[in-house]
This record gives structure tokens, sequence and C-alpha cells, in this order.
């Protein structure tokens, strides 16, 4: 019997390291798009391109390898049901079952290694690439700027431009708001971005614009000044190449450890703003039965203005609590979400198992294209469900945990019915 699941899993092997390969290239070559683009328009050297290269392999691992095993399970049962092995391990008395078995135990210690993949490998990948990408900007900022939203990269400044021509760094309909020194907001049809020739301050050269200046000793007050051409000095940018160490991590970019810390300190946020909002509504009842004095009537307080204005900045306070207990309940369930997904798309290894071997073995012949192609559609479908999940829980319609796994639930059972289907069959 350890002769025949070896036999089992390595013809597994081969497809799987094929169909790996496969997956991983055709993602690539999406993202070969942006790679070409770093090496023109950035003149970036091939070292920081490659290294952008590999952290972002993780994502793509973590994608293709069930894929794969998918790819793998339908060829090698699909080769092994064409050359009718099924078939003569049934007649020595040998069950579909027990053939499966092997390839169960392969997809679990697939599984694991992917866990702790997803877990320790893809969020450092991910972090150290997004930061890699904002150095990147910092050296080139017109190669950062979207059209039409607000650039925040460097201190004090948020600059929003309409249009972005990114070879020759002009820009157009430019709005730049400025928060260091002074308060203001510059506007201006047209205008350039370069670097000092030293590279150490990014210049904003401007034409005709205006610029809105808000009055140091009158907050409600401010001048307003035209101008034809305008040059402001942004410090603290820089034409080289220079790589942060620290900065703060998505939620794709922490491990399960760090996501459940940052959920205990948003539900002990929840409970310090539930107990201020308790504390005004227990407030402003003992106001409203205290009557006033002078003896006025229970049922005259709170119809004068100063009462009204209570209730009003009352209601103020209590609806900016709500509104930041319902984001950070949105923020933890996100958080749920991303933790149950770490452990959930690796087990879909088994599911992909349970769900190719009988199919594989159901359609026969093992041919590439058509294990890449059940795999591409299971995999479609069961990205849909992840999807579909993922957005209920964000909406807090659904629980993370079935969100995450009622796709491998799903192809479990499908694959299970499949499983007793060509048993069935195949003792006819």
């Amino acid at each position: 019997m350890i002769i025949l699941s070896r036999y089992v899993v390595r013809e597994s092997i081969g497809p799987f390291i094929f169909g790996l390969a496969v997956i991983t290239l055709v993602l690539i070559m999406d993202f070969l798009v942006d790679i070409m683009n770093l090496i023109i328009n950035k003149g970036l050297n091939i070292a920081l391109v490659l290294e952008l290269f590999v952290l972002n392999l993780a994502w793509m691992v973590a994608l293709a390898v069930p894929m794969a095993v998918l790819v793998a399970v339908l060829m090698a049962f699909g080769r092994l049901s064409s050359d009718n092995e099924i078939t003569a391990c049934k007649a020595c008395g040998i069950s579909f079952g027990r053939l499966l078995f092997p390839m169960l135990g392969a997809a679990l210690v697939t599984a694991l290694v992917m866990i702790w993949f997803n877990d320790r490998v893809l969020p450092e990948s991910n972090h150290r690439a997004r930061m890699l990408l904002t150095d990147i900007s910092r050296k080139k900022p017109t190669w950062s700027l979207e059209e039409n939203i607000f650039l925040d990269h460097f201190e004090g400044y948020s600059i929003r431009v309409r249009t972005v021509a990114r070879k020759t760094s002009e820009i157009e309909d430019i709005i730049v708001i400025q928060t260091v020194n002074a308060e203001r907001v510059i506007t201006a049809k047209g205008g350039l971005m370069y670097f000092s020739p030293d590279g150490s301050t990014l210049m904003l050269e401007m034409e005709d614009g205006e610029i809105l200046e808000v009055e140091p000793k009158n907050p409600n007050g401010y001048t307003l000044t035209k101008f034809a051409r305008q040059t402001i000095a942004i410090p603290g940018a820089s034409s080289d190449m220079e790589r942060t160490t620290k900065s703060a991590r998505g939620d794709r970019e922490m491990s399960v450890g760090m996501m459940l810390e940052e959920n205990r300190g948003r539900k002990t946020k929840i409970e310090t703003l539930q107990i201020q909002a308790d504390s005004l509504i227990k407030g402003a009842v003992v106001r409203l039965l205290t009557p006033k004095r002078g003896g006025a009537d229970l049922g005259q307080v709170g119809t004068d203005n100063a009462t009204l204005k209570a209730n009003n900045e009352l209601k103020g306070r209590l609806a900016f609590l709500e509104k930041n207990i319902a984001n950070y309940e949105r923020e933890i369930n996100s958080m749920d979400v991303e933790i149950q997904k770490k452990f959930s798309i690796p087990v879909a290894c088994i599911a992909f198992v349970l769900i190719g071997a009988p199919l594989g073995s159901l359609a026969r012949k093992g041919g590439f294209a058509t294990g890449i192609g059940l795999s591409l559609f299971f995999f479609i479908v069961y990205w849909a469900f992840l999807i579909g999940g993922e957005q209920l829980a964000d909406a807090g319609l659904l629980g993370a945990f079935w969100a995450m796994w009622l796709p491998n639930f799903i192809l479990s059972s499908a694959g299970i019915i499949l499983t007793i289907m060509f048993i069935r069959q195949s003792s006819v």
C-alpha cells in the first residue's frame, strides 16, 4: 500500500509543478507591464526592479498553489482513469477512497505549509513591496500622482491634479493644500514638478493661479492673492532612492498575531466609547428629571433655548460616538475576514482534491488543457464565493468564519457527491 500511495502522489508532482509554473506565469504577465513602466519611466536600476518583482511573487504563489493542486489532481486521476489503472486497482480490491487518501495527505501538508507562508512570508513581502513603491514614488513624484486624487506623501502638503504628463512632469488644474508654516490653498491652471539641483527639495512651479491664505490672528478671515507664476519648495523630498525602514501596516501586511492584537485594541476603544455614550445619556436623563430652580413644572423643562441647545449638542456627540463605534466595528470585521482568509485559502487545497479526483476520473483523459480549463472554472467559482462572502462580512451581514469557509464547504460537498457518483458508476 505504501508503494501505491507513493505512486499516486508521484503522478501528481509533475502536473503540480507544471501547473504552478503556468499559473504563476499568467499572473506575472499582467505584472510585467508595471515592471516595464518602472524601468522606462522611472529610470530605476535592475536590482530594485528585480527586488520589487520578487516581493510580489509572494501573493502570486499564495493564489497559484491551490489552483495548481487542482490541476495536478485532475491530470493525475484523469491519466489513471484513462489507462484503466483505477479499474485495475478496483479488481485487486483497492477502493477509490484508498487511492484518494495519499492525495488528501499531500494536500494537508501543502495546506499547512501555505498557512505558515500566508501568515509569515506573505505579510512581510506585501509590506516591503508597498514601502518600496512608496520610496520609488518619492523619486519621481509625478509617477505616483493619480488624476483627481490627493497625494499626501509630503508632510504639510496635499497635492491634487486633474491631468498629468508623466514623461514631461507637466501637470494641469492644480490644487495644493498647505498646512505647514501657514494654512493656505493654492490653485493653478498648470505647472511643472521637478527636483532642485541638489535633489533634496521638490519644486512645484505653477502658472496662472491664486492663493487663499487664512489670517493667523483671525481664523474666520482670509486673503486672496492672484499670481502669474509661483514656485513653492517642498523640503524633505529627494530625487535619490531613500529606503524606508518602518511604516504602518495594512491588514494584508500583518500576521494573525498582529491582527488579533489590533482587534483587541479596537474592542477596548469601543468599550470606552460605549461608556462615554452611556454617561452622556444618564446625564441627560438626570437633567431632564431635575426641576429647575423657581419651581418650574416638569412638563416645561427642556422647552427653553438653553435646554434645546444642550439637547442638540447631546445628539451631535452621541452621533459622533456611534459613528466611531461603527467604524471600529467595520475595521474589526475586515480584520476577522483577513484572519480567516489566511487559513481558508490554503485549506482549499483539500477541497480541490475532493472535487478534482472524481472529476478527473470521470473526465478520463487527463490532458493539460482539460486540467487547466476545469481548474480555472472551479477556481473562478471559488473566488467569486470568496469575494462575495468578504463583502457580506465587511458589511456585517455574515460572520467572517462563514464568509471565508463556506466556499470550502460547498466545494468539498460537491466533491463528496461526485466521488459517490463515480463509485456507483464504476460498480455497474
